[in-house]
């Protein structure tokens, strides 16, 4: 399915009626939104041959220089509260999450099929993607270092690789699970997990396509992370329930033919942990 913002009146949009509303009209970006099932690649992992892992796990280790590059912001700061922020112009709404909006930037909606519930967003920058959940958590925090250890436990179970790494937003996992490529040779599908508790949330994103093994190539998913804006709401939620997600307001559904997508591993997305809750489908 794809999502595009209603097209005003052909007349209306040559004559604005007023100077502000040419101004909206003129900044306002286009955006494309996609649905797709959930569960089918929704992270974009990258996949390369096992020859492949075995040069980069051979590859020298960064010096203290080049690994402070990620660092582009101070350790700690992301994603926002919407408490935060004074207005939230030029987001696009999806409910629990606010999006900065862009230029062609391509949003997808991953779906679960049996609820029909929106169950994460998937945005694509450049060579990169990030797959983003928001859940409930307790106001005393912690919920990222659980679910990074029944990340760890899940992949491990799948005969998969898995390191704890200091990133952009603290400790962070990168993972590797098996997998058996287009040509039938035997390779593996990586990801990287980052996280971020805010108040009485917390926000999982998983990078995938380049981004999951170049760290150049995730830029711009991670400024994308860190600039998100949460939606908590003051609704009393257990813990690790995910917040709930909408197409924005407005929007257009128009049905366009997809290409039928490879399914994960047993684990669910792109092989790696996918979940509603973290806590029981991790």
């Amino acid at each position: 399915m794809l999502f595009g913002r209603r097209k005003k009146n052909k007349d209306a949009e040559e004559r604005p009626a007023t100077i502000k509303e040419a101004m909206a009209q003129a900044e306002e970006p286009e955006v494309e939104i996609t649905e797709a099932p959930a569960g089918e690649n929704s992270a974009d992992p990258v996949e390369a041959s096992a020859a492949a892992e075995e040069a980069a796990d051979q590859a020298p280790a960064p010096s203290s220089q080049q690994a402070e590059t990620p660092q582009t912001t101070e350790l700690g700061s992301g994603p926002k509260d919407v408490s935060e922020i004074a207005s939230t112009k030029g987001y696009l709404d999806f409910g629990a999450i606010l999006v900065p909006a862009a230029k062609d930037q391509k949003v997808r909606l991953d779906i679960d099929q049996k609820t029909k519930r929106v169950v994460s967003l998937t945005i694509g920058v450049g060579h990169a993607s990030i797959q983003l959940q928001a859940f409930s958590a307790p106001k005393s925090g912690g919920i990222w270092e659980d679910v990074r250890r029944q990340i760890e436990s899940s992949v491990v179970k799948q005969k998969g690789r898995v390191k704890q790494v200091e990133g952009r937003f603290g400790q962070e996992l990168h993972a590797r699970v098996p997998t058996v490529l287009k040509d039938g040779r035997q390779g593996w599908r990586a990801a990287r997990f980052i996280g971020h508790e805010g108040n009485r949330w917390f926000l999982r994103g998983v990078i995938g396509g380049r981004g999951a093994i170049d760290r150049s190539a995730a830029e711009g998913v991670e400024d994308l992370f860190s600039r998100i804006v949460v939606v908590r709401g003051d609704e009393p939620l257990p813990p690790r329930e995910l917040l709930r997600l909408r197409p924005p307001a407005g929007a257009k559904r128009v049905v366009v033919p997809r290409k039928a997508q490879g399914g994960g591993t047993a684990a669910g997305t792109n092989g790696m942990p996918q979940a509603r809750k973290p806590d029981t489908s991790q």
